[in-house]
């Protein structure tokens, strides 16, 4: 029987689930992609210690020779998002975006541009950005690189003052807008509910 070599995947840790008693589905968004896979526990006589959600990791993948999810043969934490869960509303945020690239991440065409998305939004709440903004010009952007005609049509449909806030928030990094965060609940909400209307994204 063929067996295939095992390969390497550098990600953000995106969930974690129970499957059985011997196994962890586990979903890591990284460059190439979304990538799920099984962690096995250890045994009873030894302690275990899965990683974070949110954690930065990289795991040397076994492919399943029945051609189901590949096993994680090595795993090394490479860095911690502690602070997310420090703050209610910076981990809500974070498990948006964590279902939102769940949801949306399996057939994306240049995966590293919404890796960067996703590293660069988690950073910005680990920094103490305001959720809704971060989460927001998140699904903003990956919108827009998914080819989405979200600023010719969802925002050329809204008043010219906000259609100029959100292009500033866009363009700059959110710690440059923090006036702006008294609008982005209502930003998002109204985004959110443009994307279920006009697009495939789930959000």
């Amino acid at each position: 029987m063929m067996s295939f070599p095992a390969f390497e995947v550098n990600g953000v840790l995106l969930s974690q689930e129970e499957t059985g008693e011997n196994f962890l589905r586990i979903s890591i968004f990284s460059e190439v992609g979304l990538q799920r896979c099984l962690l096995r526990k250890a045994n009873k006589k030894k302690l275990f210690s899965p990683p974070d959600l949110f954690d930065d990791v990289e795991v040397i993948l076994k492919p399943a020779s029945a051609g189901g999810l590949p096993f994680v043969k090595e795993y090394i934490v490479h860095s911690k998002r502690r602070k997310l869960g420090t703050n209610f509303e910076k981990f809500e945020a974070a498990g948006l975006l964590s279902r939102f690239y769940l949801a949306n991440g399996e057939h994306l065409l240049d995966s590293s541009v919404f890796y960067k998305i996703l590293r660069s939004a988690l950073s910005a709440l680990v920094d103490e950005m305001d959720p809704s903004t971060v989460v927001f010009k998140a699904l903003f952007v990956f919108a827009s690189k998914e080819g989405l005609p979200v600023k010719e049509a969802w925002l050329q449909s809204q008043k010219q003052t906000m259609r100029e806030q959100v292009i500033e928030l866009v363009e700059r990094p959110v710690a440059k807008s923090p006036h702006l965060a008294v609008y982005s609940s209502e930003w998002l909400s109204s985004l959110r509910n443009w994307l279920r209307a006009e697009s495939e994204l789930i959000c």
